[in-house]
């Protein structure tokens, strides 16, 4: 916990020093219960990872979600597959690894929010997400 604040910290400085054009922000959705890339998801991860590739000095941070478990469905540790499986892909373009800090946020209630929404990775490309 103490290193996830403390890389929070460090993104926080460093992102606080940015020219807007530098930022980009992606997301990357998923089937329910799936950590597959489909070819809308891979398109976006592609884009992402170019972007990253054009800004060097930028961190890239990458938040996982999945949806609320489903008795009989659910699997463990999803939204931090999710985030791998788009780290993956991100370094086989020849995007970053060093630079790159990857967060499994597990199980998100929706609230009001479509199933879809937390089912993805968000992809912050320039500075730290605020939350």
């Amino acid at each position: 916990m103490r290193y996830r604040i403390a890389t929070l910290l460090l993104l926080t400085c460093v992102g606080g020093c940015h020219n807007p054009a530098d930022q980009q922000n992606f997301s990357v959705f998923f089937q329910p219960y799936s950590a597959d890339l489909d070819q809308q998801a891979q398109d976006t991860v592609h884009a992402a990872s170019a972007f990253a590739k054009d800004h060097p000095s930028q961190p890239v941070v990458l938040i996982g979600y999945a949806a609320p478990p489903d008795p009989g469905k659910d699997i463990p540790g999803l939204s931090a597959q999710r985030v791998a499986a788009v780290q993956a892909m991100m370094v086989g373009d020849g995007g970053p690894m060093v630079r790159t800090y990857p967060f499994a946020n597990g199980t998100t209630d929706p609230k009001n929010m479509p199933n879809l929404s937390v089912r993805r990775v968000d992809i912050t490309i320039g500075s730290v997400p605020p939350y």
